[in-house]
């Protein structure tokens, strides 16, 4: 049985392109995990094969402190959050994420840390909770479209009238009588996931506005058609479950951060140069001049790719 600790990001997206390495050290169902984790982001590894102790990050000082008092080395810490925390930890082996030299993926960055042989991409395992969550959501639709249109910015987050609009065009065309659901990554998001409902039922588009728990999400990310979404967690698990999922970038570094799966694509309006340029970034204008024509093209290719006709 081997000992891990795995002090995850602070950051929804960060955890689960994270989330391969922890899969990476636990390798049978006797392991056991020690998982500093944000509440919203612990479902994500409750279907996690090993045997796991949860701890609020709130609780991770305490929990290493008892770790010294008592002797305990844990056969691996993974250290996703590059805290003092995690250099403190007693550890047979220590995994880090140094600075970086060249600007290459986060994924790249882990494999090399943990010294993997293949990309360490994200793993999401579900289990029959969070898929009956994303059955009663979707039922037994054929086609599914899922709009994750929060950020924990403003000046990440795309227009919520533009999702509404490209969604509009999606279900009125080639995904005509798909389920449109509008996912919120965190309660911030919840007047933006009405706000677009509110204006494709107006338009006689039949969609609803969900806000599940991570796993839940993922659940439902497996039976999407289509995800279209900003930087955010939703888009993570969406690429992370092998789905076609499009994220829209602005102010952030998709060659760092990007959703990483077989079936992501991204897209922006101006290279990160381009913006750095101005001197001072206009808060949303980065997103601003990522267009609904753009948005729906690109998303036309990634379905034509994955066999749509």
């Amino acid at each position: 049985m081997a000992t891990v600790l795995f002090l995850a990001p602070a950051d929804l997206g960060e955890t689960v392109l994270a989330s391969g390495v922890l899969a990476h050290v636990l390798t049978r169902e006797s392991d056991l995990a020690s998982i500093c984790v944000t509440d919203d982001a612990r479902p994500l590894f409750r279907a996690a094969p090993a045997l796991k102790v949860f701890t609020p990050w709130r609780n991770a000082a305490r929990l290493v402190f008892f770790a010294v008092l008592r002797g305990v080395k844990f056969d691996v810490v993974i250290d996703a959050r590059g805290s003092w925390i995690g250099r403190l930890a007693p550890a047979k082996r220590r995994i880090r994420l140094d600075v970086p030299k060249v600007l290459r993926h986060r994924i790249e960055e882990w494999t090399e840390a943990a010294g993997a042989e293949k990309a360490l991409a994200p793993v999401i395992l579900l289990d029959d909770k969070a898929r009956a969550d994303a059955a009663a959501v979707v039922g037994d639709a054929a086609q599914v479209i899922v709009i994750a249109p929060g950020g924990v910015t403003a000046d990440k987050r795309w227009a919520p009238e533009r999702f509404a609009a490209v969604a509009r065009r999606l279900a009125s065309g080639p995904l005509a009588g798909a389920r449109v659901v509008v996912l919120a990554a965190a309660p911030r998001d919840a007047q933006i996931t009405r706000a677009i409902v509110s204006s494709l039922d107006a338009d006689g588009v039949s969609a609803r506005h969900e806000a599940p728990d991570l796993l839940a999400a993922a659940a439902l990310m497996e039976r999407a058609t289509l995800c279209i979404g900003n930087d955010n967690a939703l888009t993570h698990i969406a690429a992370a479950m092998g789905e076609p999922t499009l994220t829209l970038f602005g102010p952030t570094d998709e060659r760092v951060r990007a959703p990483y799966g077989p079936r992501a694509r991204t897209l922006r309006a101006r290279s990160l140069e381009e913006i750095a340029a101005q001197g001072t970034l206009d808060e949303g204008r980065a997103m601003e001049d990522v267009s609904i024509d753009a948005v729906e093209a690109a998303a036309l290719d990634l379905l034509r790719a994955g066999g749509l006709r």
